[in-house]
């Protein structure tokens, strides 16, 4: 959430928006999410925090049992295994009354199709499908289940993920169609809006019914917060003034990183608030730019083909065919030389590695960070 002028994390609590959230993951037929809520928001907004510090308490508060997976925690471990893990783990801090007497589980593994995910309970104990650890955990748990997935739409990435996310949909018809039990509600969020879309887009999908709807970012309070953390440290002709400040975090995206570092740079180095009105008035393009400072150091770190096949992709966007004749073409061209659709393949593997650009699915792939699509037009136009 950023750091303050003394180092310190900086955080500015949302209970009212966690409570909303919370509402919404229920049965309610007028203010409940039961095909499942999927919030979408960029890279860096606050999104992780919130549901760490702010929504699982509110869930927990009210008697919910939530289980928290996110699917960056490991890049390179498949999206299934994640989720069997994070069930596994769920189980093994459940055990009853009596298999903690005999510290014995009588359940050994969690399978999600060809991947497990080991419990530790005894030899011959059963193995459970994911519907069946949902079941198991409501059971234990004696409460209703909330299972949240961060950055869901890494599930689409293999066969394994998206066996999860059926098998997910699965457990929440088992449980809330029966007449008791505890419940299952789904929590999806993503910092790639097509990706979540993946998810939701036709009745092939997993979690046909829901939408993608924006995740709301930090704002104004975020802002007066940060300013009245700063200013009383600061001379009376060099205090922030919140218009200012908020209108530096539009131009951010609303990342409270990348704020906090500009307040930081005007309240020491600059003249305050008068510092930051010029900033805006006369370099707000720099100001904007500081967002992208990663894209242009990973750009240049991109061989000349890389670069042609992610300038293509980032023009064609959802049409983009990389292994037609035409495409191809017109990667060669860029490029300045002669390619294949095999050297293509070897190019987004490549911005696959440098996770640039991910594969929602055979033949398909999209940028792994939808920002970098406005920055490397912005450079392009100025050649």
């Amino acid at each position: 959430m950023g750091a303050d002028a003394n180092g310190r994390e900086f955080y500015v609590p949302r209970k009212e928006l966690a409570q909303a959230i919370a509402e919404r993951l229920s049965l309610d037929p007028l203010m409940g999410s039961p095909s499942g809520l999927m919030l979408a928001a960029p890279r860096r907004t606050g999104k992780s925090t919130f549901l760490r510090r702010d929504l699982l308490p509110v869930l927990k508060a009210r008697g919910d049992h939530p289980v928290l997976v996110d699917l960056w925690s490991d890049r390179k471990a498949d999206p299934g295994q994640l989720i069997a893990n994070a069930l596994a783990a769920e189980i093994a801090a459940l055990p009853t009354p009596a298999e903690r007497a005999l510290r014995a589980l009588p359940i050994k593994a969690i399978t999600i199709g060809g991947l497990r995910a080991e419990i530790g309970g005894v030899a011959e104990g059963r193995s459970l499908t994911l519907t069946e650890a949902l079941l198991e955990i409501g059971s234990r748990a004696k409460s209703d289940v909330v299972f949240i997935i961060d950055e869901a739409q890494q599930a689409v990435t293999s066969e394994a993920g998206l066996d999860a996310m059926f098998a997910l949909k699965a457990a929440r018809d088992a449980m809330n169609q029966r007449p008791e039990g505890a419940r299952l509600f789904v929590l999806c969020t993503g910092s790639n809006r097509d990706g979540l879309a993946g998810l939701v887009s036709t009745n092939q999908q997993p979690f046909y019914g829901a939408r993608v709807e924006a995740f709301p970012t930090l704002g104004r309070t975020y802002v007066e917060a940060l300013v009245a953390a700063i200013n009383p440290r600061l001379a009376e002709d060099n205090k922030l003034d919140p218009e200012d400040v908020a209108e530096a975090f539009r131009l951010l995206g609303y990342r409270p990183e990348k704020l906090v570092e500009v307040v930081q740079q005007h309240a020491a180095w600059l003249p305050g608030s008068a510092g930051l009105r010029r900033t805006l008035q006369e370099r707000a393009d720099e100001l904007r730019a500081r967002v992208w400072d990663q894209y242009g150091s990973d750009f240049d770190g991109l061989t000349v083909l890389q670069r042609a096949v992610l300038e293509v992709l980032i023009r064609d966007g959802a049409d983009f065919a990389p292994f037609h004749e035409k495409t191809v073409r017109r990667i060669a061209e860029i490029a300045g030389r002669k390619t294949s659709a095999q050297a293509v393949q070897k190019a987004l593997d490549a911005l696959r590695d440098r996770q640039l650009v991910w594969r929602p699915g055979r033949g398909r792939y999209a940028l792994e960070d939808p920002d970098m699509r406005g920055w490397l037009l912005a450079r392009m136009e100025k050649g």
